[in-house]
C-alpha cells in the first residue's frame, strides 16, 4: 500500500517516481522537492487513484468525450501524458439549434520538454510554452464551423455562414491536493479572435474544473464557465438583417456584444487497463442575453444546448 501511495502522490503533483527495488527511495523532480522521498513518508489517500497512470490522463480523456463544445469553450488545455484517442457523440447542428448531429472526433497529445506540451482535439489545437508545474500559457488555433445546408428550412434560408479560423491564447493555474482524498482544481481563461474564412469577432472564456478519484479505476469530474462574444460575432450568428427577414419570415433583429452562454459539464472515466481508458460526459450550454433572445433561437431553436458523448484513448506514457 505504501508504494501505491507514493505513486499516487507523484501522479497528482506531476512528478515521476522511479525505483529499481522495494527498498529504493523515490525521486521527485527538483522543482517539486529537493530531496528523496521514501514510501513511509507519503500519506495514503483514503481512496487511492489508479496506480499505473497519472490523474492527468483521466482529466484530459473526459474532455475528449465531449470535445466539440469544449474546444470552443477553451477547455482543452489540461496537461496529460502522450495519448491518441477517438471521441464520438452528438451535439447541436448549429449554435442555438434544436436539432442534433452525430460525429467522431480524433485527439492526440505530445509531451514536449519539461512541462510543455502540444494538443490536438478535432479542429482545435494548443501549445503550452511554460515550463512550470502549475502555471500554463500558450497559443491556440481553432476551426469554427459555419451554418449552412442545415435541416431547419427557415434557418437554411438565412445567409449561409462558412467555416473559418480563429487564433488566440490561453492561461491558467491548477492546484493538486495530495492530503487525504486527492483532488485537482483548475482555473483559467482563453481569448480567441477570427483570422480567416467566415469566422468573425472575438471570444473570451473563463473556466474552472474539478476532478477526484472514486476508486483505483474510476474518476469523476465537473466544470463550468461562461463565454463573452463581440458585436460582430453576435450579429453574424444571431442577428437577422432586413434582407434575411424578408426571405425567412423572421423579424429583424440586431444582436450586440455580451455574455453569450453559461455552461457546465460532468464526466466519468474508467481505466480499462494500464494503457486503455474509456469515458463518457455531457456538456450543457445555456444561451443568454442577445443570443437567447434572437428569433433564430426563440422561434427555430432552443437556448438549452446539449452535447453528450463517449470515447476511448490509448496512452503510452
Amino acid at each position: 500500500m505504501k508504494s501505491n501511495a507514493v505513486w499516487a502522490y507523484g501522479a497528482l503533483d506531476k512528478s515521476y517516481f522511479i525505483a529499481s527495488g522495494p527498498g529504493d527511495s523515490y525521486h521527485r523532480p527538483p522543482e517539486c522537492s529537493s530531496r528523496f522521498i521514501r514510501p513511509e513518508e507519503v500519506p495514503m489517500p483514503a481512496f487511492p487513484p489508479a496506480v499505473e497512470r497519472r490523474l492527468d490522463v483521466l482529466v484530459a480523456f473526459a474532455a475528449l468525450a465531449v470535445t466539440p463544445p469544449l474546444t470552443a469553450a477553451g477547455l482543452m488545455v489540461d496537461v496529460v501524458p502522450d495519448f491518441v484517442g477517438l471521441g464520438f457523440g452528438t451535439t447541436t447542428e448549429w449554435m442555438g439549434s434544436a436539432d442534433q448531429v452525430g460525429g467522431l472526433v480524433p485527439a492526440a497529445r505530445v509531451q514536449l520538454e519539461g512541462h510543455r506540451f502540444a494538443e490536438l482535439y478535432g479542429p482545435f489545437g494548443d501549445v503550452n510554452v511554460l515550463d512550470h508545474p502549475n502555471w500554463e500559457f500558450g497559443p491556440m488555433l481553432s476551426f469554427r464551423f459555419g451554418r449552412k445546408d442545415v435541416e431547419d428550412p427557415v434557418v437554411n434560408s438565412l445567409p449561409p455562414i462558412d467555416g473559418g479560423v480563429e487564433a488566440g491564447v490561453f492561461g491558467g493555474y491548477h492546484y493538486v491536493n495530495t492530503q487525504g482524498v486527492p483532488w485537482r482544481l483548475r482555473v483559467g481563461v482563453s481569448a480567441m479572435t477570427a483570422i480567416g474564412g467566415d469566422a468573425t469577432g472575438s471570444q473570451v472564456t473563463p473556466y474552472a474544473s474539478f476532478w477526484m478519484p472514486l476508486s483505483r479505476t474510476v474518476f469523476v469530474g465537473m466544470g463550468a464557465g461562461f463565454t463573452w462574444s463581440s458585436d460582430s460575432f453576435m450579429r453574424q450568428r444571431f442577428g437577422v438583417s432586413p434582407g434575411a427577414a424578408a426571405v425567412s419570415g423572421l423579424p429583424v433583429y440586431t444582436a450586440g456584444a455580451g455574455v453569450r452562454q453559461f455552461y457546465a459539464w460532468p464526466a466519468v472515466v474508467v481505466r480499462l487497463s494500464p494503457r486503455w481508458f474509456a469515458g463518457a460526459g455531457a456538456f450543457y450550454q445555456r444561451l443568454t442575453g442577445d443570443a437567447a433572445d434572437s428569433p433564430i433561437v426563440t422561434r427555430r431553436g432552443d437556448p438549452n444546448q446539449w452535447t453528450v458523448g463517449g470515447g476511448i484513448a490509448y496512452t503510452w506514457r
